[in-house]
């Protein structure tokens, strides 16, 4: 496919505007410890942790909210308060968005070790970045022969990435762009060494076998509970990202875009006529038939794309009778498969109910909201591998109808 690249400037209003609605909504409980970086500084918002040491003035710029730190690869780094080490006993969540610049050799960006001790390796924690593989590597080490170790491919199509460790028990599971890396029982927890420091963009390691860390950290958040999946994507601030899902809709509506905030001096989207304004980065969308849509966002050093399908059909394209829902999901937190619901609910005039039932015959899920979906947790209990059954009671060319079928969880 041949694209029209077509670039505007966005202007400080829009990026304000865009930032405004990039806040997080929802739940989530305060973070232990918040280094949002919005004031231009290194304070923990919370006023806990404060003793950082900060050399050579790290760059201000813009990041995913508001405002990111800018490390340079060359005499800029930060000690943080080595309190911090002592939120990774128990159950945490770990989070931040980093953006890495052009390197060759691996660069470290979070890590915990004992000070100007880089051989030993028991009681430690390292986050380094390869840029030969493109993958970022968690590495914790209780001791000589018990370590743990998760390796995350970055997306060679975004600027800003996030990653977020877990610990629930002593279970520990990485995401990376808000995609499921790896989870594992250990039995053990990995307690950092009393004598350790907790090093930002730099390790004691640094011209030995890594460099400091040349590129940006913004949201830096530790929580002291584990988040399941739904909490998760309350951390994710879509950054450089259509908020749209891919979607069904009839011949002649429209679809308002949405998109997380952004720090691009300029976009383009791939196709433009069925836009009600062609120079927006949020337009309406009106498409005559199935269409992708693919938006660049450009940030002269690197830049990030995404897109949006939009299926079209018209009334006789329908068939009432074929409610559409899968034979089984995996609601392991991979972000594949998580949930489960009706694939094709634009057939759907009303959603009476969408009920589902164990092999007892107990109801475990009821809606009638037509976007909710099952994650697989009834009463706060993960439920297990089996076969479950799905009722579900709509409306369609004003004509009820009723679905019935079975469907399995795997894990």
């Amino acid at each position: 496919m041949k694209f029209v690249i077509k670039y505007y400037t966005i202007s400080t209003a829009l990026l304000t505007g865009l930032f405004l609605s990039f806040q997080l909504i929802g739940q989530l409980p305060d973070p232990d410890a918040n280094f949002s970086f919005d004031n231009c500084d290194f304070n923990d918002i919370g006023g806990v942790f404060v003793d950082n040491i900060i050399t050579g003035s790290p760059a201000c710029v813009c990041g995913p909210s508001s405002n990111a730190m800018r490390f340079n690869g060359v005499d800029q780094f930060a000690v943080l308060d080595p309190d911090l080490k002592d939120l990774f006993i128990d159950d945490f969540t770990m989070s931040f968005y980093f953006w890495v610049e052009d390197t060759d050799r691996p660069t470290n960006i979070f890590s915990i070790k004992r000070e100007n001790d880089c051989l030993t390796r028991d009681s430690t924690m390292q986050i380094q970045y390869f840029p030969f593989s493109n993958t970022i590597e968690i590495d914790l080490v209780k001791n000589l022969g018990d370590n743990l170790k998760f390796i995350g491919d970055l997306d060679p199509d975004i600027c800003w990435h996030h990653f977020v460790l877990i610990k629930e028990d002593t279970r520990y599971s990485a995401y990376l762009d808000e995609m499921f890396i790896a989870s594992t029982d250990q039995g053990t927890s990995y307690e950092m060494a009393d004598t350790s420091q907790v090093f930002l963009a730099t390790s004691p390691c640094v011209g030995l076998i890594n460099d400091l860390f040349d590129g940006r950290i913004d949201e830096l958040r530790f929580y002291s509970q584990a988040f399941n999946v739904n909490e998760l994507q309350e951390l994710d601030l879509n950054p450089d990202q259509i908020t749209n899902e891919n979607l069904t809709v009839f011949l002649g509506e429209s679809v308002q875009v949405g998109t997380g905030g952004t720090c691009a001096s300029g976009f383009s989207w791939n196709d433009t006529q069925d836009f009600d304004d062609v120079n927006a980065l949020e337009p309406l969308i009106t498409p005559e038939e199935t269409t992708t849509y693919i938006l660049t966002f450009d940030h002269g050093d690197c830049i990030t794309i995404d897109s949006l399908t939009i299926n079209v059909v018209t009334e006789d394209d329908l068939n009432c009778d074929e409610l559409l829902l899968p034979k089984a999901f995996t609601p392991n937190g991979d972000g594949l498969n998580d949930t489960y619901g009706i694939s094709n609910s634009f057939l759907i005039d009303e959603l009476l109910y969408f009920e589902i039932y164990d092999r007892w015959g107990a109801k475990i899920f009821e809606t009638r909201d037509i976007a909710e979906k099952w994650d697989g947790i009834f009463k706060s209990t993960v439920m297990n591998p089996a076969m479950f059954v799905y009722k579900v009671k709509y409306t369609c060319n004003d004509e009820e109808r009723l679905a019935v079928g079975n469907f399995s969880i795997i894990r």
